[in-house]
């Protein structure tokens, strides 16, 4: 295609769609003008249609800053779509299978290795790689996907991975895992780390889209709201570990965390709620059974 394009042929070529019940409306020119770090005069027609079409397939709304975008550097080398990070988790979050994740960092303590969750790097402690796994329902069944990256592998010393090592190469596992789980909704789809760490893009295109809070760590802006298959497999788990006690004990779990229900409850809270669960669980499990052969009051 060349740039001499009729405004008939421009329209024909423009897509419109809806994400999440927003319109979302894409032409040529806003995508080059808005849309393209880099170079936007060395991206193609070709390209710019190719990304309107996939972020139309995918369900992606590129209006949303950061949630997909082209980068063009070069004229001999294709434009690489990129998904941002909060768009990428959100396809995960909001998919009906998903139950919840657990990730962090793995550790060099003297002679012992440790998979510990969060992003935090003690002294002493030397980082040797990221991991997640996700747990979601396939055909009735909870399931999960684990993912364990190194260090050393993804590492190339651009500037977020100097000063962010633990943070970046946790997201890079995250992002592999919940490709793992979900193939299919993730298919040609790459998040921002993957594709920095890979080489395909420089680090710097994303800094500025990077949102910092003291101490250098990415701030979480996303943080929807769980769904039902996540409700019932919450009420599942309590029901599970305290029988008869449930709907008294995840009361108060939920109570106590600021909510009356789960109905407008956050994933945040809800893994927290299943980590509550989990640990008063295991006190009911350590708790002395009585001794059966002691007298009652009333026996003689």
């Amino acid at each position: 295609m060349g740039n001499s394009l009729s405004k008939a042929e421009l329209n024909a070529l423009a897509v419109s769609y809806e994400v999440l019940g927003t319109r979302v409306e894409l032409d040529l020119d806003f995508v080059k003008k808005y849309l393209v770090r880099g170079r936007a005069d060395l991206t193609s027609d070709q390209e710019v249609v190719f990304f309107m079409n996939t972020c139309k397939m995918q369900g992606l709304n590129p209006l949303v800053q950061g949630d997909a975008y082209l980068i063009k550097y070069d004229k001999d080398a294709p434009a690489q779509m990129v998904v941002g990070k909060d768009a990428y988790l959100r396809r995960a979050f909001d998919h009906p299978d998903y139950l919840y994740k657990n990730d962090g960092i793995t550790v060099q303590r003297g002679k012992d290795i440790v998979q510990k969750e969060g992003c935090c790097l003690y002294p002493g402690e030397n980082l040797i790689g990221g991991w997640c796994r996700v747990h979601f329902m396939r055909n009735g069944n909870e399931r999960s996907a684990f993912k364990e990256v190194a260090f050393s592998e993804y590492n190339k010393g651009q500037s977020n991975w100097k000063s962010k090592p633990a943070t970046m190469i946790n997201k890079v596992a995250i992002s592999q895992c919940v490709r793992d789980a979900f193939p299919k909704d993730y298919e040609g789809l790459y998040s921002e780390e993957e594709m920095i760490a890979s080489g395909a893009i420089p680090a710097e295109t994303i800094n500025s889209s990077c949102k910092e809070i003291d101490g250098g760590e990415e701030k979480e802006d996303e943080d929807p709201i769980i769904t039902q298959e996540q409700r019932q497999f919450l009420f599942r788990t309590a029901k599970n570990a305290f029988g008869e006690q449930t709907n008294e004990i995840l009361k108060k779990v939920i109570s106590d965390l600021g909510y009356e229900t789960t109905t407008d409850m956050p994933v945040s809270a809800y893994n927290a709620a299943l980590e509550e669960i989990a640990r008063i669980a295991d006190e009911f499990s350590n708790e002395p059974e009585h001794d059966e052969e002691t007298a009652s009051p009333d026996e003689e």
